[in-house]
Formats: structure tokens, sequence, C-alpha cells
């Protein structure tokens, strides 16, 4: 690398320094302090021309007045001094600095005399707060001790623009981003709401590096940032937040840019990701063609070792009842000591590294006799181990859950939610979306269509209908029983469950899904306690009649149902039931003109079913039910179908 070369940018980066981390703990509170003096020697001794933090430079919102002293008192030790600045700051201060009561880098302000200046972002831990919206960075802002880029004061409409350095002929632009809660960032960024502004003046010949600190590990749907909302135009982006040193420059996802994430550089979860040997790094910079990272080991942190063990793999007896002696405890206490070992040959010899290590060790369990005292166990090693209380975490063996092959499909999933208008999409189309993009086609719809479930789906996300999935469902099984009712077949599990596959396929092919969406929004406009007023009697008396008809009920009159309250309806008259007919025809002949998908049954075969004894009837829808729910139940992976359930 020509980091001899006059105008190569040399610069350290850190993120997450914690500082005041267990500070009131005796045997702790010292490490972030002894931790980050040894990462701003280490810029003294590489001679960087400036230092880039990453966020969290404190732990607490509200750091000690102990902790506000050691960092300030640390700053002005390492970074002031006669050594020159070497390199020019040439953008507009009132926008880089718009938050601080004297907008200017800290190397110009005539009554500081300051060698190696930070530059440094907030993250989630010191975020601004409390009156004025002030944090920890305001304070040393203020006092000149360190420059406060990136906070954004309008959380609707997010504008970045870059700090712009200039040394010799190389041009470096610093795009800062603090942390912002990750759902809310995520929604500003699908809606374009998040601008990154760029110098128009020698514009492709800019180096540009973004410092955020957000969640880079996908915790749920919008619950992190992802790599490709990030411009491509950006050649390095430092990533705070992450805990885990992945010091090594890696390619986005896209292959845009590069990420580096440092790490935090003391242990503040004992975790498997905090137990990665821990760096900072030089990143040195000549031309946007050629930069170089240097990972630098930090020697000053405590030792962490993190173990796993489960004890169903070991070859021990349960612990039941009183006994004088745990085989499990013995067990443990053995492996500990094997970490102890391993622990000490992470000591560096730097005289400021403490020499207790952290031990964290997971055990896996099948049975709570296994468990013991932790607090007492861990007072066997109170002079060995700085966490004699936490080195013992119980966890409870889950049992292994078949995988279930119905469920959701995380690549359709995605697929569905990858489009740049997805925020636009209407629910209904979600859906169907999502059942197109499925390879398996043991995952399709079997009995439902996409239109219906769809608007089940947006009614019940929308009105807050809880039955309205149900709704469609039971709506879908009696359209679909009227069909089976009408044909002349054998009742019998194999053919019921061929039927339903070709009136599915029927309705399919007439490629109408408009319709199947204004069959099931007919169906939710339906009074729902109605519904739920119907009983078993009244179902029995229905199965004369087509079961489309619940589809299209008929007018609410005297002659049809009495009243509304529960247990006060009387009887449905004669009349009531041919009305219900009449307007069953009339609602047949209605969804016929656009293109009904289900098959037509004649006007002598309507009046052949409906001149059928009730006993008959009855019986026979009853045996095609029971039928129909032993083929649901028995025929899982037949034909490769899925079985939806009739559950809300």
């Amino acid at each position: 690398m020509g980091s001899t070369l006059d105008d190569t940018f040399r610069i350290l980066i850190a993120t997450d320094n914690h500082l005041g981390y267990a500070e009131k703990d005796p045997e702790r509170g010292n490490d972030s302090f002894e931790t980050f003096e040894e990462i701003l020697k280490l810029a003294v001794d590489q001679q960087v021309d400036f230092i880039l933090l990453g966020g969290d430079l404190f732990h607490e919102n509200k750091p000690s007045r102990q902790c506000l002293v050691k960092c300030m008192e640390l700053l002005r030790k390492y970074t002031f001094g006669d050594k020159p600045v070497c390199f020019e700051y040439i953008s507009d201060p009132t926008e880089n600095f718009k938050n601080s009561k004297n907008p200017m880098v800290n190397f110009h302000d005539p009554n500081l005399n300051v060698s190696i200046p930070v530059f440094s972002i907030h993250g989630n831990h010191d975020d601004p707060s409390g009156l004025g919206q002030f944090c920890a960075l305001d304070m040393l802002s203020t006092a000149g001790l360190v420059n406060y880029f990136g906070r954004t004061g309008d959380l609707k409409n997010i504008t970045i623009s870059p700090v712009l350095l200039e040394k010799g002929t190389n041009k470096l632009a610093l795009f800062g981003l603090s942390a912002i809660k990750d759902e809310r960032l995520f929604r500003l960024f699908k809606e374009n709401k998040v601008k990154m502004m760029r110098p128009k003046e020698f514009h492709d010949e800019w180096f540009n590096i973004m410092v955020v600190h957000q969640n880079h590990t996908k915790h749920g749907m919008t619950n992190y940032l992802p790599e490709a909302f990030l411009d491509p135009f950006l050649h390095v982006v430092l990533w705070g937040h992450e805990h885990e040193c992945l010091i090594q420059p890696r390619l986005s996802a896209d292959n845009s840019f590069h990420v580096v994430q440092p790490g935090s550089s003391v242990v503040t979860s004992l975790c498997a990701g905090e137990a990665v040997e821990k760096h900072v790094a030089l990143l040195e910079v000549n031309n946007k063609q050629l930069f170089n990272v240097t990972p630098l080991k930090l020697e000053t942190v405590r030792p962490f070792i993190f173990d796993d063990v489960c004890l169903a793999d070991q070859d021990l007896d349960y612990v039941i009842g009183k006994k004088e002696t745990n085989p499990v405890e013995e067990f443990i206490e053995e492996h500990i000591r094997g970490m102890l070992i391993r622990a000490k040959e992470q000591l560096t010899g730097h005289p400021k590294q403490p020499k207790k290590p952290l031990i964290r060790l997971r055990v896996e369990y099948t049975d709570e006799s296994q468990m013991f005292n932790t607090t007492r166990f861990g007072h066997k090693f109170t002079d060995e181990v700085a966490n004699p209380n936490e080195m013992i975490l119980f966890k409870k063996q889950r049992k292994e859950i078949k995988k279930n092959d119905t469920g959701i499909d995380k690549d359709a999933m995605d697929a569905v939610f990858a489009g740049e208008d997805v925020a636009e999409t209407r629910v209904e189309d979600l859906v169907e979306q999502y059942f197109s993009e499925l390879e398996d086609q043991r995952q399709k719809l079997f009995l439902l269509s996409e239109r219906g479930l769809a608007k089940g789906v947006n009614t019940f996300v929308e009105k807050d209908d809880r039955d309205a999935i149900s709704t469609v469902f039971k709506h879908q099984i009696n359209k679909t029983m009227a069909h089976i009712l009408s044909q002349d077949i054998d009742i019998n599990e194999d053919n019921i469950v061929d039927e339903i596959i070709t009136y599915r396929e029927e309705r399919l092919s007439k490629n109408n899904p408009q319709l199947e969406e204004q069959e099931a929004q007919v169906a939710l406009s339906s009074t729902t306690r109605e519904r739920r007023k119907v009983s078993d009697e009244d179902e029995e008396e229905m199965d004369d009649i087509d079961m489309d008809e619940l589809s299209h009920p008929p007018a609410r009159g005297r002659g049809s149902r009495g009243g509304r309250g529960r247990g006060s309806r009387g009887s449905r008259s004669r009349a009531g039931t041919s009305s219900a007919s009449t307007t069953h025809s009339s609602s047949r002949n209605q969804l016929s003109l656009i293109g009904d998908g289900s098959p037509k049954v004649s006007e002598s075969s309507s009046r052949a079913r409906a001149s059928r004894g009730r006993g008959r009837a009855t019986t026979r829808n009853q045996s095609i039910m029971e039928s129909f729910s032993r083929a649901r139940t028995a025929a899982s992976g037949r034909k490769g179908i899925v079985y939806d359930s009739d559950d809300d």
C-alpha cells in the first residue's frame, strides 16, 4: 500500500467502545477505559490522520460524571498536541454539524491544539434524549474533543450531507447515519425518503465511506438495515452496533461496496459473538481503486471463553433425588477447568490486560434434576474467574420437531417483498403472488382460491374481523359441498378428493380471479351474528338448498326469520324457503353474467334435488362430510396436495 505517499489517508476505525460498562464492578469496572486508551495510543503510534468511530462510545445514555471525566481525560491526552493536521476540511460545517452550538471541525478552532481529530456518530446506547435532545457526544463536541456528525433532525425525510476532506489529490467523503429505530429507517428507505447528497465537483473522484449504526443481522422483516438499501456509489461501509468482530472487508450482497465490521472493544454480552478476538483497523485510502485494511489486535481485552455442552451427549447418570455427589456438577467443574486453561492462552503479556478471564458455559439439560445452584457453584472459582455468578447458563434441550412441509416458503415470501413498490401493493395481490412463487406443489392451495383467501386476510388485517378467514373457508366448503351433492358419485375418500381437485381446476380454468374475490366479499358482507345464530336444526333444513345460497343470503323478513335475539328466532316458514329459492335463482343468473367459474346445474336437476326427502339429504350430506374429513386427514401428501385446516 502506498502509505509513504503524502496524499494517503490513514484512518483508525473502531466502534462500540461502551465506556462505563460495568463501571461499578470492582473487577471489571475499568475494562472499557483500558481498551479505549489502547485504541487511542494505537492511533498515535500508527500516525493516523484521524479516528473514525461508529457509535456507542458510551454504554449509558446518561454516563456518570466519572465516566465522562475519564473519557475527556483520555481524549485530551492522546488527540491534542503539536502534530499538524495534514488534510483539509472543505465542506459546509453548518450542514455537517447543524446541531452543534459551535458548527466547525475542532482542528479549525484557534483555541484548541488538535493533532488527531476524532469523527463520530452516535449509537443506540448514547443517543440524544431529555430536555433539548442532547447526548454525551454533544458535551464532547462543545468541549472541542470530538467532531459529532451524522445526526438526523428530521425523522420523516432524511438527507445525509457528507463531510468532505482533501489530502493532496486524494478526495474523501464521509457519510454518517447515527442510530435510528430499525423499523422506522426500513420504512423510510422503502418510501425513498433517505437521500444522500454528493458533491457536484469531481463527481467520480471521491472515495466514499459511510458509517452506520444499525442491525446488520436480519432479526425480523423490518428490524434491520439491508445492505441493498445503501447506495452503490459507496466504497466502504463501517458498520457499528454489531459486536462480533468481522474486521476483514467483504463485498456486500450485491457486490456494490465493501463492509467492515470492527465489533465492540469490550465484552458486554456473554455470547459466542463476543468471544471472537477483538480488533480495530487501520484503513488506508489513496483513491477509490486502492484502499487497504490492516487489522490491529487489541491486547488489553479481558480473556473470554464461551462454550456449549449438551448433557444428553455425555455418559452421565440422571440426577434423581438427593445424592451426596452430583455427577453433572462434577462434569461441569472439570469442563470449566479446561476452559480456564484455554483462557490463559489468550493472555498477551500486556501489563494492563486483566488476568481473570470471563467464562460462559451454556449447558443443555434434559431433566430438571440435572440442574444445580449456579451461585453456590461459582464460589469455587471466585479467585480464578471475573464472573463467578454468571459462568453457567442452563438451557432446556428442545425436542426435535419434525419440519412442517406445509410451512411458509421463505424464498417465495422473500420474492413477494423484494419488489420496489411492495408498500403500495394490495394485500390481495401479495397473497396471490406468494402462491404463484411456490415451487413445491404440495404447498399450493387445495380447497380455497388465492383471491378468496386474500380477501379474507385483507378483511382480517384492515377491519380486525377475527372470523374473516374462517368465514371465507366455510363458504368455500359449503360451495364445494353443494357441487359434490350435485354429482351422482359413490361416497368414499378417494373419489371425493379427486372430485374436489377436479372442481378446483375447473374454477381456475375459467381464469376469472375477480369472481372468487367478489364471492368472498359477499360471504364476508353477510351478517356475522346471523351466521353464529344458525342452529344445527337450521343447517339440516338448509341441506335441501344449493349451498351456493350462503354466498347470497335472502332478504330478511318476518317470514324468513324471527327476532334477532338469541333464542327468539322462530322456525323458518315454507314461504321463507320459497323466497330463499327465488333469491338464489336470481343470484345465480347474476353470477353467470360475470363469468361464474362453478359448474352450472340445470333447472330440472335443481328441482329434483330440492324434492328429495330431508332425511336422505341429511344422511348423504353427513356421509360426504365424514368422508371428506377422513380424506383430508389420511391423504396427507397424496397427489402433492396440501389440505387446509378449518381453524380460524
